[in-house]
C-alpha cells in the first residue's frame, strides 16, 4: 500500500476548515470530484468536466453578531471546470499500450461563484477555487509532485466593519504552493517523501491587512504497508510563519506573532474490513513565538468509516489539534464529528454533517499588553451541523438544497473599541439555507 496522500490532504483541509471555521463556505458537490464530474469531454490525451450551478439562499446572521443580527437572501452562480489526463476506464477501452501508467498524471480545476446579497451593506463580490496536481513518473520508484491551491473567499467572517452603510470587502485569499519528491519500495511496501510547501495568506481590505501572513513549510512523511489494504504512517511538519503587512496601513489591534511551529504523527490509516476502515494518528506538536505564550502538548485524530452497504457511508470520530488563530497566537481545539451520506435509487444524495469543537486560544493581549477581553485566553464551544441533499434528473442536470447551522457559544467579551477584528464575537447563532440547479458533464 502506497503512502495515502488523501491522509495529508483530509488533514489539512480539516486544519484550514477549523483556523477559520465562519471563513468557510465551499459548495458541497464541489467538495466531492465524483459528484461534480459527468463522462467529460475527450480532448486528446486530456478529460473535460465543465459545469455550472445557480443558487439562492438566506442567511440569517450575515456578519456573525451577538446583537443586532441582520439578515439577508442571496444569489449565488457557479461555474466549474476540471481537466485532467485520461482516467485508467478510458485507457483500458484503447490499445494495451494506452491502458499502461501514462509517464504524467495531471489534473487541474478551477471554479468561481458570484455572490448577490439582496441588501445593501455589502457589494456584488465573487469567490474562487483553483487547483492543479502534476505526478511526473507515478506509480515508479521514484515520484515527482507539483502541487497548487489557491482559495478565496468573500463571505463575512465577522461583525459588519462599519457601523451604517457599506460594510467593506471580507475578501480572504490562500494560496499554496509545493513540491514532492516520493520513493516507493520495488514491491510498494515502503514509501517515504519530503517536500516543501509555500503558502500565502492575505485579505481584500486594508482594515485586515494585519493578518496577512507567509509561511514556508518542510514535510516528510513514511508509510510502511504490513496488509494490502493497511499502513502504519508517520508524518513531520515543520512551519514558520511571518506575519506581512507590506503597506503598514493597518494596525492590529490584537498582538500577532512570528512563530515556528513543529508537529510530528504516528499512527495507522487502512482498511480493518470490507465495510470498516479507520485512521488512528497520534502525535506531539510544539510552538514558538516572538511574543507572547508558546505551546506544547499532545495531538491525536481517531476516525473510523463504516460502509454496511455500497449505498450508505457513516463517518464519525475525534480531532485534537493546536491551529493558528488571529487572537492569543494559536487556539488549542477538541473536536468530536459524525456524518453521514445516503444515496437513493442512484439518483439522490442525502447527507448530514455535524461537529462540535471545544476550543481555547492562548494569552490574547492587545499590541500595548492590556487584556483584548473579559478573559486572558478565550474558551469557546463552536456547534455546526448541516443537512444536504440532491436529485439527479437526468446524468447531466442535479437539483440540490443545503440546510446549515453554526454556532458559538462564550463567555468571552471584547473589552473597549477596536478597529475591525478578523475574529467574530462570541455568542452568535447562524442559519445558511441554500437551493439550486446544476449542469454538469
Amino acid at each position: 500500500m502506497r503512502y495515502d496522500s488523501r491522509l495529508s490532504l483530509a488533514l489539512a483541509s480539516a486544519t484550514l476548515l477549523v483556523a477559520a471555521p465562519s471563513i468557510s463556505s465551499a459548495q458541497t458537490f464541489l467538495t466531492d470530484r465524483a459528484t461534480t464530474e459527468g463522462p467529460g469531454f475527450r480532448v486528446g490525451r486530456l478529460e473535460l468536466h465543465p459545469g455550472v450551478s445557480t443558487q439562492f439562499g438566506w442567511d440569517s446572521n450575515v456578519f456573525l453578531a451577538d446583537e443586532g443580527r441582520e439578515d439577508s437572501m442571496i444569489l449565488r452562480v457557479t461555474a466549474h471546470l476540471d481537466v485532467s489526463t485520461v482516467g485508467a476506464q478510458r485507457r483500458a477501452q484503447g490499445d494495451s499500450a494506452q491502458a499502461d501508467q501514462p509517464k504524467i498524471d495531471f489534473r487541474a480545476g478551477i471554479a468561481g461563484a458570484y455572490f448577490h446579497w439582496f441588501f445593501d451593506r455589502l457589494e456584488d463580490n465573487a469567490s474562487a477555487d483553483a487547483y492543479a496536481n502534476l505526478d511526473w513518473n507515478p506509480s515508479q520508484v521514484f515520484t515527482l509532485r507539483v502541487r497548487e491551491l489557491f482559495r478565496r473567499t468573500v463571505q463575512p467572517f465577522a461583525n459588519a466593519n462599519t457601523a451604517t452603510g457599506e460594510a467593506t470587502s471580507f475578501g480572504l485569499n490562500y494560496n499554496s504552493a509545493g513540491l514532492d519528491l516520493i520513493v516507493n519500495s520495488r514491491g510498494n511496501v515502503l514509501q517515504g517523501r519530503v517536500g516543501y510547501t509555500n503558502e500565502f495568506q492575505f485579505f481584500d481590505s486594508v482594515f485586515y491587512e494585519y493578518g496577512d501572513s507567509l509561511t514556508h513549510r518542510a514535510q516528510a512523511g513514511l508509510s510502511w504497508a504490513f496488509f494490502p489494504t493497511s499502513a502504519l504512517v508517520y508524518e513531520f511538519d515543520f512551519a514558520f510563519q511571518d506575519f506581512v503587512n507590506p503597506n503598514q496601513v493597518a494596525v492590529s489591534p490584537v498582538e500577532l506573532s512570528n512563530n515556528r511551529r513543529i508537529n510530528n504523527r504516528i499512527g495507522y490509516n487502512g482498511a480493518l474490513t470490507q465495510k470498516l476502515s479507520v485512521t488512528a494518528l497520534v502525535g506531539y506538536t510544539v510552538g514558538f513565538y516572538d511574543e507572547l505564550d508558546d505551546f506544547d502538548t499532545v495531538t491525536a485524530r481517531a476516525e473510523a468509516r463504516w460502509r454496511p452497504r455500497p449505498t450508505v457511508l457513516v463517518r464519525g470520530g475525534y480531532d485534537r489539534d493546536v491551529l493558528p488563530s488571529f487572537i492569543g497566537n494559536f487556539t488549542t481545539m477538541n473536536r468530536l464529528f459524525a456524518d453521514a451520506e445516503l444515496t437513493l435509487g442512484g439518483a439522490g444524495i442525502l447527507g448530514i454533517r455535524t461537529w462540535v469543537s471545544f476550543d481555547k486560544s492562548g494569552l490574547a493581549l492587545t499590541p500595548e499588553g492590556t487584556p483584548v477581553g473579559t478573559e486572558l485566553d478565550r474558551t469557546d464551544i463552536r456547534v455546526s451541523a448541516t443537512i444536504y441533499g440532491e436529485y439527479r434528473v437526468r446524468a447531466w442536470l442535479a437539483f440540490f438544497a443545503e440546510v446549515g447551522y453554526l454556532a458559538d457559544f462564550t463567555d468571552f467579551e471584547y473589552l473597549g473599541t477596536f478597529g475591525p477584528l478578523i475574529d467574530p464575537s462570541g455568542r452568535y447563532q447562524r442559519v445558511q439555507t441554500w437551493v439550486g440547479v446544476r449542469v454538469f458533464y
